[in-house]
């Protein structure tokens, strides 16, 4: 098979798991939405995903069009520097139990989650491929460091902090978060062995 016939199968692929990660979101939004723990650690993620698929999916096709150039309407994205941080901000709000509440009675925050996530996702993954290891080790760790307290703070809360949520579900999202944080620079590391390795060894 050669390179131009791999990347529209490419596209195609991403394109897929960008609709089914939406698709999960969306349609078992009632499922995913009845626990504090599955709201915040599975659908906002999926949501976010749906994005960043969606983005890799439309990156693959530009280069198999032959215009993989980075666009001129991304040129403020320096670094991917801006991109990353509000996509910090926008998960730092979703840790705000009161964030999760609205999103539940407020079709303003509602419409906010299931367009803003997803545009956050396509930000991210935008954004990731124009910043170096650095730039990425730095947001990451910030993530992780304010997922891990977040997270202990949820435990360590003798109140509930959501109106729609129980103690117990608040507990376990506590500690998810902190999984969160100890997973995700894993498999981070993982996947950029080798730019760190090359970066170290200038």
């Amino acid at each position: 098979m050669s390179t131009s016939e791999r990347k529209p199968a490419g596209s195609m692929a991403w394109g897929i798991a960008a609709l089914a990660c939406l698709g999960v979101a969306v349609g078992l939004h009632a499922r995913l939405t009845a626990l504090m723990s599955l709201h915040m650690l599975v659908q906002i993620p999926l949501l976010v995903l749906a994005g960043l698929c969606a983005e890799q999916a439309w990156h693959a096709r530009r280069l198999a069009a032959g215009s993989a150039r980075p666009s001129a309407a991304w040129s403020y994205n320096e670094y991917g520097i801006p991109g990353l941080l509000l996509v910090s901000l926008v998960g730092a709000g979703w840790m705000i139990p009161k964030a999760l509440d609205d999103a539940l009675t407020d079709w303003r925050v509602a419409a906010f989650k299931y367009l803003g996530l997803p545009f956050c996702g396509w930000l991210l993954r935008a954004s990731l491929r124009r910043s170096n290891v650095v730039i990425k080790l730095f947001f990451l760790g910030n993530f992780c460091w304010m997922s891990a307290i977040v997270g202990m703070i949820y435990l360590d809360q003798p109140i509930r902090l959501c109106n729609a949520y129980l103690q117990d579900d608040q507990d376990w999202s506590g500690r998810g978060l902190i999984a969160l944080a100890i997973v995700l620079p894993s498999c981070w590391l993982l996947v950029e062995l080798k730019p760190i390795w090359r970066f170290l060894n200038r």
